[in-house]
């Protein structure tokens, strides 16, 4: 068979096909747990030998009680495990476990369980030895398994054979269990018990957006201990819509993440489409941000003895229609999105994690994933509207966080975006400051300070409605990051946006790591600013290049 189904379960062992959802293991295992003071699982990744994995067990985990080994194949069925569990609960000694039937494939496999005493273990190396128990098996198997525990426990005493009914789940237990008796049985075995067992989910779907932003003044020095300001925009976004599963599913907790056809393509019209995709947008794909964003989300939510319930999953998918490679945050704003729907879909408020944190967490989704991060992107896409930011070294240590003061975007200038459409990666506009930074360059150092005392006059010049004002200081900041990072790492095309900027009388500086700039009218007299910017427009179209008009996004939280 060849079907995708089946293509899944290629080369998986039979312990682990999938019951209604779950694994066929852990349905014993779960109940196993509430039995037994230890458990442990024993796969053949060091042995060959059954018996000298359990050694290695024996030794390892100084074993000082008898021992219930248990075959993989074994489906726990509690509507007929009863007779079963009080046997190996309450019986002491070297016994056997098994089930008669009149299947020819099971008339040497029928075993279910060995119980081996303290005894019997305490001397196991010795009798392997004496035995001179050679496997001849490549793996763990049934058969291994019977065979070897039969031969060391008939060498002590002998073994008694206790027969019990396991008619109902023998068929799935044995060696001769077909694919399609799988698929049209066992594959959903314990539905109805499920659906039964199923507690109160919610169906609704949750939808969350997340906004670009536009780094207004101070960066890039987020990155270093600095200050910056700013602004999220309405004009892109990224939205996550989280679908939880049915709990009348079989496996109502699984977890899958759906594939965008536009942005993280999977199958392709030709081979030069495949390698035109590859070569305009890279390897890397939305679905590694929501991977990094679960397993942190989850790891604090653990470390922190935050509550989830787990027990059900859900599908998720995202869209985004933000420029990708022109540092407007498109990556960040896919995680924080999906962020916001995991704390609605668990359950989690802001008072367990407070709204400042939760932008660090969404910076650590980004840098487990080797991505040169900053806290701005992440902060002003978790509160919106307008805000400075101060990344001062202290506190940041203490707190993981920096002090954030939220501001009116209605005091802001009307403002325009202008970027590539073909951009290159936008992240090595960062590649030798970083290390210039931490090694001390005075004049890096120098530098961040700088952008961080723009920041502070940008304020008061937003206070005092002192546009011509914040007009130069949009000019001195990229002046500064011009004499940090030079004119090659700037690279050429965000020079020429900037240039033809300033031949239309228009403040310009980067809005991010490169790929956009962010402009406002510094002319002089009013009377010129929409002929002004409609002539920046057509310079910067009939170069390749994008313009748009801004549109403040408001704030993304309720105090």
């Amino acid at each position: 068979h060849y079907d995708t189904q089946m293509l899944l379960l290629r080369g998986v062992p039979k312990a682990l096909l999938p019951i209604s959802g779950v694994p066929a293991l852990s349905w014993w295992y779960k109940k196993a747990l509430g039995l037994f003071e230890n458990i442990y699982v024993v796969c053949n990744a060091y042995n060959t030998s059954v018996l000298q994995a359990i050694a290695l067990v024996s030794r390892v985990k100084n074993i000082q009680h008898e021992l219930i080994v248990t075959i993989p194949e074994y489906l726990y069925d509690e509507r007929s495990s009863s007779e079963f569990i009080d046997t190996i609960v309450h019986k002491h000694g070297d016994y056997r476990v098994s089930y008669s039937t009149d299947d020819v494939f099971n008339a040497s496999f029928s075993t279910v369980a060995f119980s081996i005493s303290n005894s019997t273990l305490r001397h196991l190396d010795e009798s392997i030895k004496e035995q001179r128990i050679v496997p001849s098996f490549a793996t763990l198997s049934l058969d291994g398994l019977e065979k070897e525990l039969l031969i060391l426990l008939s060498s002590q005493n002998s073994v008694e054979n206790i027969q019990l009914d396991f008619s109902s789940i023998s068929q799935f237990m044995s060696p001769g269990l077909s694919l399609e008796s799988y698929q049209h049985h066992w594959a959903g075995y314990f539905d109805a018990l499920k659906k039964n067992l199923a507690p109160d989910y919610t169906t609704q779907p949750i939808q969350k957006r997340s906004y670009a932003r536009v780094g207004l003044m101070g960066n890039p020095s987020d990155g270093f201990y600095g200050k910056t300001m700013s602004l999220l925009i309405s004009n892109f976004w990224a939205e996550v819509v989280l679908v939880p599963n049915s709990p009348l599913q079989p496996d109502v907790g699984r977890i899958s993440f759906m594939t965008h056809l536009l942005a993280d393509t999977r199958s392709f019209i030709s081979a030069s489409c495949l390698v035109s995709m590859c070569e305009n947008d890279g390897y890397d794909h939305g679905d590694r941000l929501l991977l990094s964003c679960f397993k942190v989300f989850f790891q604090h939510c653990k470390e922190n003895k935050i509550e989830v319930d787990t027990r059900q999953g859900f599908t998720a998918f995202y869209e985004t229609n933000i420029p990708r490679q022109v540092g407007l945050a498109g990556s960040s704003a896919i995680i924080t999105a999906f962020w916001k729907s995991l704390l609605q879909f668990y359950g989690v408020s802001d008072q367990q994690i407070p709204i400042e944190l939760q932008a660090t967490l969404v910076m650590m989704a980004e840098l487990e994933l080797g991505v040169s991060a900053g806290l701005q992107d992440r902060v002003i896409q978790a509160y919106g509207g307008l805000v400075s930011m101060d990344f001062e070294e202290t506190h940041m240590k203490i707190h993981k966080y920096g002090k954030y003061t939220l501001l009116d975007h209605k005091t802001l200038p009307p403002l325009w975006l202008a970027y590539l459409a073909n951009p290159e990666e936008s992240g090595k506009v960062h590649s030798t400051v970083k290390q210039r930074f931490m090694a001390g360059d005075p004049v890096v150092v120098k530098g961040m300070r700088g952008f961080a005392a723009l920041t502070d006059k940008a304020e008061k010049c937003l206070r005092d409605k002192d546009f011509c004002g914040f007009a130069q200081l949009m000019t001195d900041n990229f002046e500064l990051r011009r004499s940090i990072y030079g004119e090659e790492v700037l690279g050429a095309a965000n020079l020429r946006m900037i240039a033809l900027a300033r031949q239309n009388k228009c403040a310009a500086k980067f809005s991010g790591s490169g790929g956009a700039v962010v402009c406002m009218w510094s002319g002089m007299s009013e009377n010129s600013e929409e002929q002004d910017t409609l002539k920046l427009r057509q310079d910067l179209e009939v170069e390749g290049f994008v313009f748009v008009k801004l549109v403040p996004m408001g704030r993304q939280f309720v105090h």
